[in-house]
């Protein structure tokens, strides 16, 4: 496959870094070789299978292996530095942000944010809860959603592709933002939102395997509860990140997509979810 950058993507992805951690998981064998590199992009290895659809990512049968093979990137994956990339990430985001939003570009946004300032006081609370917070750090995807996630029905395995955002950072807010995606994109229902049930049932099949990786021992209850409860608080970070992505976005991109509608949605779904989660941590 060969795989292009879009129009001023810099402004959002570290293409150089891209490069460097596709070829760096692909030794430790959770990525597809790269082939070729190109002014613009490089050549890399297909991976075979389906992505993941609203149904497929939570059967019974397959749930399992996600949770399964997202522990075992967590535990294996060797990274250069340890410094989660969540706030800085943001912040340099922010940056390219304009202060006021245009109703002609953004007017469902503007119905849920006025300002670049709103959101810059969200991230500094966020912070704040990142920094008072014992969170455990080490590589992770960071785009977990559907499209992202490949299941081989001969292979009984799950895959993940475009590592793009692929950066250190705090393991509970890979699997949060996987269960926000669970909602799907093209059209979104934030209702399909995993239960609490689901999601203890789904968290035990990761930690076992995180715990047999790192001779931890068994799983207990209490485990279970901290992680569940991170994940929550995560899963409504994810929110505003994706949220405040899509703003970026939708001032540069020309793909041919809803983005500034994107971020309205988003970032409406992060204040709900922020009154149930916020203070999960």
């Amino acid at each position: 496959l060969l795989r292009m950058y879009g129009n001023i993507t810099d402004l959002l992805i570290d293409r150089k870094k891209e490069l460097s951690t596709h070829i760096n998981l692909a030794k430790m064998g959770f990525a597809t070789p790269v082939y070729m590199t190109v002014n613009n992009g490089y050549f890399y290895g297909y991976v075979d299978g389906d992505v993941l659809t609203t149904d497929s990512v939570r059967d019974p049968k397959i749930a399992p292996i996600i949770a399964t093979t997202i522990a075992r990137m967590h535990c294996k994956t060797e990274t250069q530095h340890s410094d989660p990339v969540y706030y800085p990430k943001l912040n340099e985001w922010l940056r390219n942000v304009p202060d006021y939003f245009s109703a002609e570009k953004f007017p469902a946004l503007l119905k849920v944010v006025k300002s670049k300032s709103v959101l810059s006081k969200e991230l500094q609370q966020i912070n704040k809860k990142l920094l008072s917070a014992d969170l455990e750090v080490g590589f992770c995807h960071n785009d977990l959603l559907l499209g992202n996630v490949i299941y081989n029905i001969h292979k009984n395995s799950i895959s993940f592709i475009d590592y793009e955002y692929g950066d250190p950072n705090y393991l509970a807010y890979d699997i949060g933002n996987h269960f926000a995606e669970y909602a799907g994109v093209d059209n979104v229902d934030f209702n399909l939102y995993p239960d609490e049930g689901y999601q203890r049932w789904w968290l035990r099949f990761y930690l076992e395997e995180k715990h047999k990786c790192k001779d931890l021992g068994a799983v207990t209850d209490e485990d279970v509860e901290k992680l569940f409860r991170e994940v929550n608080f995560f899963s409504c970070c994810a929110h505003f990140l994706w949220g405040c992505w899509a703003i970026v976005q939708a001032i540069n991109s020309e793909i041919d997509f809803d983005f500034a509608g994107y971020a309205a949605m988003k970032l409406e779904e992060y204040f709900k979810s922020k009154d149930k989660f916020f203070d999960f941590i």
